[in-house]
């Protein structure tokens, strides 16, 4: 097994934005190309990183990435790609992540929800092919909670006036 893996065919590693609104922006660090060749596969140790840019602590934070395949301009699939677990052989083409305690300004590295799978695996069966895989619509957020807010620690009185009597 181990001959039908190699880095040798990877470019270093490119942060990926697969998700990015409201301050919340969720990256992944792969390969930026990388050469396959027929019957063989590419492995690439990677989890996601949520980049907290609110003001507002993140308690908790869990959504699904879909891996499309990777199809050149005739729409013909060239690379399968897979969320894989080395210990199993196994790939998902769907994962959930989770993620905690994510301060403001700071990032957290997400884990899946089904343990082992540390690796996003390439495979391919045909010859011959070159295309850019897609990220586009990948990742559903499924939620994200906030909390504790920083409480209000100027006691400086700005509400109503309240007068009785």
């Amino acid at each position: 097994m181990s001959d039908a893996i190699s880095n040798k065919d990877q470019t270093p590693a490119k942060t990926f934005t697969l998700f990015n609104q409201n301050g919340i922006k969720i990256t992944l660090d792969l390969p930026g190309a990388l050469q396959i060749n027929q019957n063989r596969q590419e492995l690439y140790t990677s989890a996601p990183v949520l980049h907290n840019s609110t003001i507002f602590p993140i308690k908790s934070a869990k959504f699904t990435i879909n891996l499309d395949d990777v199809r050149d301009a005739s729409s013909n699939v060239i690379a399968n790609v897979r969320w894989w677990n080395p210990s199993i052989f196994n790939g998902e083409q769907t994962m959930e992540f989770n993620v905690e305690a994510i301060q403001p300004n700071e990032t957290g590295k997400c884990t899946p929800a089904s343990s082992g799978y540390s690796q996003v695996r390439w495979a391919t069966s045909v010859s011959s092919g070159r295309a850019q895989e897609t990220f586009t619509n990948t990742l559903n957020l499924v939620s994200l909670i906030y909390g504790p807010l920083p409480s209000n620690t100027t006691n400086k009185a700005d509400g109503p006036i309240i007068q009785v009597g």
